[in-house]
């Protein structure tokens, strides 16, 4: 039996198990996320009791080094374990109106671990360019399964977008001109505009099927979880 391994940006083991060989490993990747807002780094009031749970039963690191504070380059860096400038992905971030993307030249995780008989799904914010006919999405850089958002949700119209529930609006106006952000299922359109308040949860019913799923087949697999709503409400 091996653990499943879980990588936030510092290292936790997740209480999974499965029969394979090979370990399991799960990325979660939070916007937004500051040193100190985790109960488990001490902040005084922010309620993070799985994550704290986590920390508890695993590692904690004190120490981490991004490659960049924006979210196109850092994620760049996360997933080919490249300085982003290598990439061409600097010092900017992709748009709606991007015609460029992560190069398909690039070998992320994902391309790494499939031919080692991992399923690989990416949950989240890509945020690494669409291109022509999607050309740039996850399930052409090793993705077996995306489930999410191409980039940020002020990266559109939002201004009246319910970004909290019950009934909170986001807040501003954000990007006008653009397209309503959308929900990406692999390389279809699902949902336009993004349902912020269930949004989460649909995330979290994909990660649950996809764990339980491989697991019981008994194959190892690779998950990505790019976070990028309201975080403190479910960690």
């Amino acid at each position: 039996m091996q653990p499943v391994g879980a990588f936030l940006w510092f290292l936790f083991p997740l209480v999974v198990y499965a029969s394979s060989s090979l370990p399991n490993i799960i990325i979660i990747f939070a916007d937004d996320l500051g040193y100190g807002d985790l109960g488990c780094y001490g902040h005084p009031s922010s309620l993070t009791p799985n994550l704290d749970q986590l920390a508890a039963g695993g590692l904690r690191f004190t120490d981490f080094y991004s490659s960049t504070s924006a979210c196109s380059p850092s994620r760049a860096a996360l997933l080919t374990g490249r300085h982003p400038i290598r990439s061409g992905i600097y010092p900017g971030v992709f748009n709606s109106g991007s015609r460029g993307g992560l190069p398909l030249n690039e070998t992320t995780i994902a391309e790494i671990l499939k031919p080692q008989g991992y399923a690989t799904a990416i949950i989240g914010k890509w945020h690494l360019g669409y291109g022509a006919n999607g050309k740039y999405l996850p399930i052409y850089q090793g993705f077996d399964d995306f489930l999410g958002v191409p980039y940020s949700h002020d990266q559109g119209p939002c201004q009246n977008l319910t970004c909290f529930p019950p009934d909170t609006k986001c807040y501003g106006t954000c990007d006008q001109g653009r397209v309503l952000l959308p929900v990406f299922q692999n390389d279809k359109i699902i949902k336009q505009p993004v349902d912020f308040p269930h949004l989460v949860e649909d995330y979290n019913n994909f990660a649950r099927e996809f764990i339980t799923n491989y697991a019981k087949k008994a194959q190892p697999f690779f998950l990505y979880y790019a976070s990028h709503v309201s975080i403190a409400c479910h960690m």
